[in-house]
């Protein structure tokens, strides 16, 4: 098998749905955690494509800042756009803007960093793949979702309050999981010692 050229193969799949979603696909984020989990997700049962490629050394590029001692409310690879008059409430992917742009190991990138610090609510990268994928359509649908995940696609209790003349609307905030596996595929896309693999044929 050759490895390198099915990690070529992933990131050109990995480079149309990013496309997809910012021609306004939010729900291609699913596969963009399906691709990450065929990369990095390693288990008794199955090898992920960074172990094949012996690639346990490869930095990756982070977007996530360093979160303050005693915060309660944290989104690390996300925006938030509100437009009451639009009535829209979103998070979306920091892309190019993020002021932290940082190369770290591949154990803190899928296990460590927060993605999310919202209240009680805490996930890594790892987390959100793995919710996206094993649970909501990505290679499997289950009954019921990872609360946390579940939690973070209904708000995570973040919401806008309109007050009009008919009483107040609340209006929670959307796309939470979609728009930070958007900003994990753009990471992955930035990372030169992952796309070396392919040159290099490791």
């Amino acid at each position: 098998m050759d490895f390198a050229d099915q990690l070529r193969k992933q990131l050109q799949f990995l480079r149309n749905s990013c496309d997809a979603y910012d021609a306004g696909n939010k729900d291609e984020s699913i596969r963009i955690a399906t691709v990450l989990r065929i990369l990095f997700h390693q288990t008794t049962r199955s090898t992920s494509l960074f172990t094949h490629l012996n690639a346990p050394y490869t930095k990756l590029l982070s977007t996530c800042e360093k979160i303050p001692a005693r915060s309660t409310y944290w989104a690390n690879l996300t925006v938030i756009k509100i437009s009451p008059v639009m009535r829209m409430a979103e998070f979306a992917p920091k892309l190019d803007t993020a002021r932290t742009k940082n190369f770290v190991s591949f154990g803190d990138w899928w296990r460590y960093e927060k993605v999310y610090l919202i209240g009680a609510l805490d996930l890594n990268r790892r987390d959100l793949v793995l919710g996206a994928v094993n649970k909501d359509g990505g290679a499997h649908v289950a009954q019921s979702l990872d609360p946390r995940y579940e939690a973070l696609l209904n708000g995570a209790g973040s919401k806008m309050t309109l007050n009009l003349p008919q009483g107040d609307e609340d209006i929670p905030f959307r796309f939470g999981h979609l728009s930070a596996l958007r900003q994990m595929g753009y990471e992955v896309l930035h990372s030169p010692d992952l796309l070396s693999l392919i040159s290099n044929g490791t």
